[in-house]
């Protein structure tokens, strides 16, 4: 009973406790209560800026310096620190990182966390090895968690005392700015605020001159220097760094800084942070605060601070000027907002309407009464595409996002619509969103209509180009007859006619086959064969076929081979197809060069890659010319079709055929050098076997 009293004592210390001081010094003194038995116990708190463990509160130990900083890593506490867990050293003699403050015994290390943070621990020791428990680790471990509720809180009151502070400090700069009008003054006492507020030594606030293009000192505070008056250049200094790049800065060691001015190359400051004044993108001045403590490093808080004054500092400045550029800004935005063709709805936090203009109300059907304070999500969708629309509205809060969806009218009807949400942010804080919807109707209709009429040109192409290779393979089959015919009559001087019939027909069907496959794959009906096989076999049969094509130009053919390359599992026919391609372009583009088909296996993300590098030595190509050269139908200019020949399908069926693969194909080129595609593939596609690819994929 009297262990239980002395525990309620103990929380009830806690939780009356009004600072951390407080709430350190009741955990530690509550546990030495006599009913409870602890007798060394001190508590360190984790020092964010440098990860030292800070003694805060101590009782039992003897000889312990006041603020005793550990350092991180330091000691058996810090590992409590490092994994959040409870640790228990029965016998501190037998570990190398005790920290000695008694001369033997046991020790618990209890961490201290806040929001899932470790920001402390509580060090419990006894003299006696072995002296703790499982009651004992039940019993800290309430108090550490309780002592930890209590500094959150107090650290949050503290926060909000400080946002009081904050605001009391801008509502007493208000008054000042409407109540002088002398601006030297104005601008000296908001400097003033701004170093008590932050902290710092001093300060400097300079207005901007755009006549002259210079910066000139109206405001200053123990900077080490008289700077009244002096004028600063854009990039001179931290003053004219912010004024040149409209950003805010923040200088550790102002001395070892490149940027300093020559004006202030005697002052005895350690750390400056500079913001610039602006009104939208204009620039109105500057502010900096200066701290002579080397031990004080300026932080993102510290900025977020001198940027509250830096506004009103820009107030002084522009004055009423600031009014009427607000009010004239408001109501282009509300008269843009009101005329434009695009419906436009704006959202509180809790998705509820604030605001709609009228080509809300026309698209939609609702006035502006019906649907201000209405739940967008619920008034605008049915039960099938809530789910959808209110992933948008949820994401659209933090981040600008981007859709398509269907949305229902007042009436009932449903409506195609284009979606774009973007979050509203109130300094630094989410306040809502503003959504916009275009209706997209109309354009999917005829998206659909184009892509049903794309569909039947493929099937056209398809079956033309099936229909026209049957009197084709008839034209070669017969000129192969003639020509056996008339070398067995010894007619000779016919050869060469009989040949040209038989190369352009051979030509016409490689144009037609190249036709066919394009249309197969845009109308769906190509299909994929996997199969396993060697990539070195499968690259030697290529290499026999295309010696014949690089030789004609008078190239060399290079191969080589990076590496054990081993099987793939693919369609072996197009990836035949695709080499060949690149092969073939390589040498229509190359005379007297060299081609080189270098091949290579490497581990990617999810599985292995195998690689087929095309180089060349010929005309190359232009950034232009490579952003059309796997379109189809198309080459790199019509100077290029006229001298090479050729339709221009090859590499796009190489695209996309890759693509079907699940891979790609690259080029890097440039003129006059040569160039090479990359042909990239997973060397295990199709385990399931073969199957139909999907509606074809246009690039």
């Amino acid at each position: 009973m009297r262990r239980q009293r002395a525990l309620l004592r103990l929380t009830t210390g806690i939780a009356a406790a009004r600072d951390e001081a407080a709430v350190y010094e009741s955990l530690v003194h509550g546990l030495q209560d006599e009913a409870i038995g602890y007798s060394f116990l001190g508590v360190f708190v984790v020092d964010e800026r440098t990860g030292d463990r800070v003694l805060r509160a101590s009782v039992g130990w003897p000889a312990v310096p006041d603020n005793w900083r550990i350092p991180s890593g330091v000691g058996l506490s810090s590992r409590a620190i490092e994994d959040g867990e409870l640790h228990y050293t029965e016998d501190v003699r037998r570990e190398e990182g005790y920290l000695p403050s008694l001369a033997s015994g046991s020790e618990i290390d209890v961490p201290l966390r806040m929001n899932s943070h470790t920001i402390g621990v509580l060090v419990v020791e006894s003299s006696e090895p072995g002296a703790f428990g499982p009651d004992d680790f039940e019993i800290l471990t309430a108090a550490a968690d309780q002592a930890s509720i209590a500094i959150g809180r107090v650290r949050l009151l503290d926060q909000e005392r400080e946002r009081v502070r904050e605001h009391a400090a801008l509502l007493d700069t208000m008054s000042d700015l409407s109540s002088e009008l002398e601006l030297e003054k104005v601008l000296q006492a908001v400097l003033a605020r701004a170093v008590t507020l932050i902290g710092v030594t001093g300060g400097e606030v300079a207005i901007w001159d755009d006549e002259a293009g210079q910066l000139v000192i109206a405001a200053s505070e123990r900077v080490g220097v008289d700077s009244l008056g002096v004028r600063i250049a854009l990039g001179e200094g931290a003053m004219g760094h912010v004024a040149q790049t409209h950003e805010p800065l923040i200088i550790p060691s102002y001395h070892e800084w490149l940027g300093k001015s020559e004006q202030y190359a005697d002052v005895l400051v350690h750390s400056v942070m500079a913001a610039p004044l602006l009104i939208g993108r204009r620039l109105v001045g500057a502010i900096a605060t200066v701290h002579s403590d080397p031990d004080h490093v300026f932080d993102d808080e510290d900025l977020r601070l001198l940027n509250l004054f830096a506004p009103h500092a820009a107030i002084a400045i522009e004055n009423a000027g600031l009014y009427t550029a607000s009010r004239q800004q408001r109501e282009y935005f509300e008269t843009l907002v009101r005329n434009s063709p695009v419906a436009i709805v704006t959202l509180d936090a809790d998705h509820d309407i604030v605001s709609c203009n009228p080509a809300f109300e026309t698209l939609f059907g609702y006035t502006t009464q019906e649907a201000v304070g209405k739940k967008l999500d619920t008034l605008i969708t049915t039960e099938e595409t809530r789910s959808e629309a209110i992933g948008y509205t949820t994401e659209a809060l933090d981040r600008p996002i981007h859709g398509m969806g269907r949305r229902n009218r007042k009436d009932g009807s449903i409506v195609d619509v284009e979606v774009l949400g973007v979050p509203v942010v109130v300094e630094g804080e989410r306040v809502g969103l503003m959504g916009l919807y275009h209706d997209i109707t109309e354009l999917l209709e005829t998206r659909r209509e184009a892509e049903a009429a794309n569909r039947a040109k493929s099937q056209f192409l398809a079956s033309m180009s099936h229909e026209l290779r049957t009197p084709l393979n008839a034209i070669i089959g017969y000129s192969e007859l003639l020509q056996e015919e008339v070398e067995d009559l010894g007619l000779a001087e016919l050869t060469p006619d009989l040949e040209k019939i038989r190369t352009a027909g051979r030509h016409l069907l490689s144009l037609i086959n190249d036709v066919l496959d394009l249309s197969k794959i845009e109308s769906g009906r190509m299909e994929l064969h996997y199969e396993d096989f060697s990539i070195a076999d499968m690259a030697e049969d290529v290499v026999t076929t295309a010696r014949g094509l690089v030789e004609k130009n008078r190239n060399t053919l290079v191969v080589r081979k990076d590496g054990e390359l081993g099987h793939m599992r693919s369609d072996l026919t197009k990836v035949r197809q695709m080499l060949l391609n690149l092969l073939s372009n390589a040498s229509k583009f190359t005379e007297e060069g060299t081609v080189t088909l270098a091949i290579s296996r490497r581990r990617g993300e999810r599985e292995d890659v195998v690689e087929f590098r095309v180089s060349d030595t010929g005309i190359g190509m232009t950034p232009e010319q490579m952003i059309r050269v796997f379109e189809a139908f198309a080459q790199a200019e019509t100077s290029t079709t006229s001298k090479y020949g050729g339709t221009g399908l090859g590499l796009a069926i190489t695209k996309r055929f890759c693509r079907m693969l699940g891979g790609d194909v690259t080029v890097a080129s440039e003129p006059g050098v040569g160039s090479t595609f990359l042909l990239a593939l997973p060397a295990d596609v199709g385990s399931t076997g073969e199957g139909d690819v999907p509606q074809g994929e246009n690039d």
